[in-house]
């Protein structure tokens, strides 16, 4: 867990004091201060930097350093500062599009899941936190099968057998689930997927620059060029455009976006997104010059 230090940078981060009792009232604040300050992104993918989930160097890069991140170190940060605060929280085994992909989904992703007794407001139960899906909720859910509204977005929990859960993002956003299992595992038992999952060429973390932030109402989504504004008070539901230029590119990553980056890790993370957005029209239209051609 954090010491004592470290859990007030931390706050001072995220931009809320420290909760007087681990309740489910003072984890949904962290929570929802946690989403806000930090948003999912892997720049450091991009830039071939490796990532580490010793809490040093996961304290540095998320809470000195002003930067996001992706599923083990968002929710690895989380973890120490929820320790730190008193709460009942464990990491556990979870696994994006298992529902599609199969058993070899597990160990892609590490949720939490915080227990309260009776005395402290939760009334005995457990919810799953998550600060490390990038279209996910800003609020824990609780570990019980139902749908959720959080903000303007639903959210499903059910029990698919035993102790292994299934969550279902909102499908306005995304056809997306995942699996997550209740038993604690040690955070070194995700370091040899996490090194994969941010080095392997086939890795969609190496081959895509992503950055994305849940908000109350809307969802702020960018891959590559391509910024895609989910909002279900809108017509269509989201808004998608082509970032125009290096200018707004920054903007958004240090406005919008709220990350601290230098001039040269822009330039290098925009040339990277513009070959991709290059790649991704070209795939397209060869795509649908073999559909045109059947």
């Amino acid at each position: 867990m954090f010491d004592s230090a470290q859990l007030t940078a931390y706050l001072e981060r995220v931009g809320i004091t420290a909760p007087r009792r681990p309740t489910l009232h003072a984890l949904r604040r962290v929570h929802r201060a946690h989403v806000a300050a930090m948003p999912y992104e892997n720049l450091d993918i991009q830039l071939g930097r490796p990532i580490s989930l010793d809490p040093d160097a996961l304290f540095a890069k998320l809470v000195e350093r002003g930067r996001g991140g992706y599923c083990y170190e968002h929710n690895g940060v989380l973890a120490l500062a929820l320790e730190a605060m008193g709460f009942d929280v464990r990491r556990v085994l979870g696994g994006v599009r298992r529902e599609i992909d199969g058993d070899g989904a597990w160990w892609n992703h590490m949720p939490l899941v915080v227990r309260f007794e009776g005395r402290h407001g939760g009334g005995g139960t457990e919810y799953l936190a998550d600060a490390g899906i990038g279209t996910g909720f800003r609020e824990p859910l609780p570990v019980r099968d139902g749908s959720y509204r959080v903000g303007a977005f639903n959210f499903g929990v059910w029990n698919l057998s035993g102790d292994t859960w299934r969550c279902s993002i909102d499908p306005r956003v995304a056809n997306l689930t995942f699996d997550f299992q209740l038993a604690a595992r040690r955070p070194e038992e995700f370091a040899e997927r996490c090194l994969e999952l941010s080095t392997s060429p086939e890795s969609p973390f190496v081959k895509t620059l992503a950055v994305q932030n849940p908000r109350e109402n809307d969802m702020w989504v960018l891959r590559a060029r391509t910024l895609t504004v989910y909002d279900p008070r809108h017509p269509d539901l989201k808004t998608v455009r082509v970032v125009a230029d290096a200018g707004e590119f920054a903007s958004l990553l240090r406005g919008r976006f709220n990350l601290t980056l230098s001039d040269a890790e822009t330039t290098e993370l925009w040339a990277k997104a513009v070959a991709q957005h290059e790649r991704k029209l070209a795939e397209d239209a060869q795509a649908e010059a073999l559909e045109n051609a059947a």
